[in-house]
C-alpha cells in the first residue's frame, strides 16, 4: 500500500507506532503535536533518529504541505485545526487503526464499548493462546496496532481493543468478529451527546460483510442491528434468547445443532456483574471461532482479572484495598460497587469529562460507608454525597488513602474507583492506579509492623 508523504498529528503512543511503520515504509514522515513535555521530547529523539521532521508545542502547524495523508492520534480531537485544516485541503484523514488495519495480516477481532474491553480482550487473548492459537492483543490495551504489525504481525488472531475515538477516522477498517459490549454516557466533552458517542462506537462494523460477524449483548439488539451492514452473522449473548448465557448457576452456551454447559457459574474465578458480562461476551466470540467449551472453562477458572480492573491490592487488620483505577465513567463505578456486600470506603474523583453522576445517588446509601473526593470533580462529586453518606474532601491521592485508612474498621473495602479521567493529576490511569497500589503496600506494611510490634514475645 502507498502512502505517500504523511502528517501525524499526536505524538502519544500510538502516534509514535504510526510515524515507526510509515518510515520503514519509505514514507517521508512529518509529526506534529500541541505539547513539547518529557514524553514528547523522548519519542521525538527516537523518531528524528529514523528520518521524521518533527514539529512539537510553539512550532507545532509549521511545515504544514504537501501532504497526502494525515493520521490523527486518538486523544487528538475531531476540531483540531490541523485536522480541520486537512480535511478544507481534501486531504485524507485516517486513525491510527486504520492505518495497520491496512497491513494486518492475522484474523482480526475488534472489541469496543464503554465498559469492559480490556478484560474481554484479555480473556480472549488467553482463551485463543489456551486452544493453541497464537494471539496477540493490541490497540487501546496499551500496545498500538501499527506496533503489532511492525514487531509481530504473524499472529493467527489479532484481539484488538477500540476506543470510539480511534473509529472516528476508519475507511476501510473491517474486522472478521466485530465486539459492542455495553454503551453508557462517558467522554461528554468530546462528544454533543449520548447519540453522537454511540454512533462513533457503530463504526466498527461499518466495512463488515458477507462471511463476519457482529457479536454484542440482547439488550443492545435494537440499536446495533438497525446499521449492520448486509450479510453479517448476528450473535448475541446473555438475555432469554443469547446463544451464551447464564442460567440455574451455569454458563451455557446454544447453536443451531444444540448446546451445553461450559462450566458452573461458582467456577468463575473473577467477581463481580460487569466481569460476569465480559465473560458471556468473550464465551460467545470464543465459540463462534471455533473453540472448544474445555478451553473456554479451563481460562475462566484461573482468569481473576487485569490491573486496575476492580484488582486486590492487599488486606490489613480485616480491611481490603481494591485498586479499580480504570473505572472512568459513573457506569464503571456502579459495577464496582455492587460487586461488594461490604461497607465500602469509596476513593472517587479525577478529571471532568462532563458525565451526570446523578445515576449513582440511589447506589450509595447503605452500601458506601464513607466517600473521599479528590481532583477536578470532586465539587459534583460532593452534591451527590451530601444528605446520602459522610464524606470528605481531600487534595491528593495520599492523603485520600491515609483517610481511607483511618476511616476503616475490620470488614470493610476501601476501593478506588473514580468514575474519572486521571488526567487532572496523573498522565492515565495506569499511573493513577500504581500509586495507590504503591501506598496501600507501603500502609499495609507499617500496619504489619506495628501489629508484631504489640505481640506478646
Amino acid at each position: 500500500m502507498k502512502i505517500g508523504d504523511a502528517a501525524i498529528i499526536g505524538l502519544g503512543r500510538s502516534g509514535e507506532a504510526a510515524a515507526e511503520l510509515l518510515l520503514e515504509r519509505g514514507a517521508a514522515v512529518t509529526v506534529f503535536d500541541d505539547r513539547a513535555g518529557p514524553a514528547q521530547q523522548e519519542r521525538a529523539v527516537r523518531l528524528k533518529e529514523k528520518g521524521a521532521v518533527l514539529h512539537l508545542g510553539a512550532e507545532s502547524g509549521k511545515g504544514w504541505g504537501g501532504f497526502r495523508t494525515v493520521i490523527a492520534s486518538p486523544g487528538v480531537p475531531p476540531g483540531h485545526p490541523l485536522l480541520a485544516r486537512a480535511r478544507r485541503e481534501k486531504v485524507p484523514v485516517i486513525s491510527e487503526v486504520e492505518l495497520a488495519g491496512r497491513f494486518l495480516k492475522g484474523r482480526l477481532i475488534a472489541v469496543t464499548g464503554t465498559n469492559g474491553k480490556t478484560t474481554t480482550v484479555s480473556l480472549l487473548v488467553e482463551i485463543f493462546r489456551r486452544a493453541g492459537a497464537k494471539a496477540a492483543a493490541a490497540g487501546n490495551i496499551g500496545y498500538p496496532l501499527c506496533r503489532l504489525v511492525r514487531e509481530g504481525n504473524d499472529c493467527a488472531v489479532v484481539v484488538a481493543e477500540i476506543s470510539s475515538f480511534q473509529l472516528e477516522q476508519v475507511e476501510t477498517f473491517r474486522p472478521g468478529s466485530a465486539v459492542f459490549l455495553n454503551l453508557a454516557p462517558d467522554h461528554l466533552d468530546r462528544y454533543p451527546g449520548m447519540k453522537e458517542y454511540g454512533e462513533a462506537k457503530l463504526k466498527i462494523f461499518a466495512r463488515q460483510g458477507r462471511g463476519d460477524r457482529a457479536i454484542y449483548p440482547e439488550s443492545l439488539a435494537a440499536f446495533v442491528e438497525r446499521t449492520l451492514p448486509p450479510g453479517v452473522e448476528k450473535v448475541t449473548w446473555g438475555g432469554k434468547r443469547g446463544t451464551v448465557r447464564f442460567e440455574r448457576g451455569e454458563l451455557r452456551y446454544y447453536s443451531p445443532g444444540g448446546g451445553g454447559t461450559i462450566c458452573r457459574e461458582e467456577d468463575i474465578a473473577g467477581r463481580g456483574a460487569a466481569f460476569r458480562e465480559n465473560v458471556l461476551a468473550a464465551a460467545a466470540v470464543a465459540l463462534r471461532e471455533g473453540v472448544a467449551a474445555g478451553d473456554i472453562a479451563a481460562v475462566l477458572g484461573t482468569f481473576a482479572g487485569i490491573p486496575h480492573r476492580l484488582e486486590y491490592v492487599a488486606g490489613a487488620a480485616g480491611v481490603e484495598f481494591y485498586n479499580d483505577s480504570k473505572a472512568t465513567n459513573p457506569a464503571a463505578v456502579a459495577a464496582a460497587l455492587e460487586s461488594f456486600s461490604r461497607p465500602v470506603i469509596w476513593l472517587a474523583g479525577g478529571s471532568d469529562k462532563s458525565l451526570d453522576f446523578s445515576p449513582l445517588g440511589p447506589l450509595l446509601p447503605g452500601r458506601v460507608k464513607r466517600a473521599i473526593l479528590l481532583g477536578e470533580t470532586r465539587e459534583k462529586l460532593r452534591s451527590l454525597a451530601e444528605g446520602r453518606v459522610a464524606f470528605q474532601v481531600v487534595s491528593s491521592l495520599p492523603e485520600a488513602v491515609g483517610a481511607a485508612w483511618q476511616a476503616a474498621a475490620p470488614g470493610d473495602v476501601v476501593l478506588l474507583s473514580p468514575g474519572c479521567a486521571s488526567f487532572d493529576m496523573f498522565p492515565d490511569y495506569r499511573a493513577r492506579g500504581e500509586l495507590f497500589k504503591s501506598l496501600v503496600g507501603e500502609l499495609v506494611s507499617r500496619a504489619g509492623k506495628a501489629q508484631r510490634s504489640q505481640c506478646p514475645r
